[in-house]
């Protein structure tokens, strides 16, 4: 069923014009926030850790404008095989950035791009690959092949090379060994398997492979988002943190670097709430407080 409605998505936003498939992304996100109730409930309590000073009615707005930006999203993704080159380009502001991450990789030690479920990571993504950059992505395998192989297929054309999470291992450290980019996303909790960390005032356990990655090879980390500018078009800007990094005790550097990169991450969500793409639990049900360690 995943396949077929996939197809089905694919093929509208090829004949459509843009403006009339994010006006029907628009309807599919509004009727999806009522009638996918756990969703709903999930976001709910999400965003009441990210917007506390919010009332119920204004997060329930942001938690609708958000699974709308999502299917914005899927309908980008569904186009990204008729893109050029250059319209990926046009698409992505951030010279600055760009900039900066070619310092960064001056270096030699490539780089581990840390991103989440937000804005249109996937056409950051894109615009990287074309612009030169050998990039790698870590991604989830899906239980259908045929829907697997679409999604990968994608970004493969797009010019990434796609690593499945299962069979990484070695192929992760070998991406970065050759001076290039390695893109990981960290907004998947992970229950007695990651690191726990403070994020947005309350404790969440994330996956330490970025910031093991990073120790490991030397490699700077850069935390990155790609969020939309206009709802009714693709373009996205491109926000940065770069941080090298630090030597020490492995557990307290792996740990004092994933809350470093989750910290970034809070400032951009904190920016484009609704541009976060969480329709799970991020927190325990009795979320608790980390001490600061200053």
């Amino acid at each position: 069923m995943q396949y077929l409605s996939w197809r089905a998505v694919i093929a509208l936003a090829g004949r459509l014009p843009l403006r009339v498939s994010y006006a029907l992304a628009a309807l599919a996100g509004m009727a999806g926030y009522y009638l996918w109730p756990r969703g709903r409930r999930a976001m709910l309590n999400n965003y009441r850790r990210v917007l506390p000073g919010a009332t119920k009615s204004e997060r329930g707005a942001v938690a609708r404008r958000s699974l709308v930006n999502y299917c914005r999203y899927l309908v980008d993704f569904a186009r990204f095989p008729a893109l050029s080159a250059e319209r990926l380009l046009a698409a992505v502001g951030g010279e600055e950035s760009f900039r900066a991450l070619d310092a960064a990789l001056a270096e030699g030690k490539g780089a581990v791009i840390v991103c989440m479920h937000f804005g249109n990571w996937d056409l950051g993504a894109g615009a990287t690959a074309a612009r030169g950059y050998s990039l790698a992505v870590v991604a989830e395998t899906f239980a259908d092949p045929r829907l697997d192989e679409l999604v990968a297929g994608a970004r493969r054309r797009l010019g990434m090379e796609v690593i499945k999470m299962e069979r990484a291992g070695p192929s992760l450290v070998r991406a970065l060994k050759r001076n290039g980019l390695l893109a990981l996303l960290i907004d998947r909790p992970t229950p007695g398997e990651g690191v726990k960390v403070e994020f947005f005032g309350e404790v969440v356990e994330v996956p330490a492979g970025p910031a093991r990655l990073a120790l490991l090879t030397g490699a700077p980390v850069v935390v990155a988002a790609f969020p939309r500018v206009d709802a009714g078009r693709p373009e996205v800007v491109t926000l940065t943190e770069f941080i090298e990094p630090r030597t020490g005790a492995e557990g307290h550097d792996v740990e004092g670097l994933t809350r470093t990169i989750m910290a970034a991450h809070e400032r951009f969500i904190r920016a484009y709430p609704d541009q976060w793409y969480m329709f799970r639990e991020m927190w325990p049900a009795t979320g608790s407080r980390v001490r600061s360690r200053g």
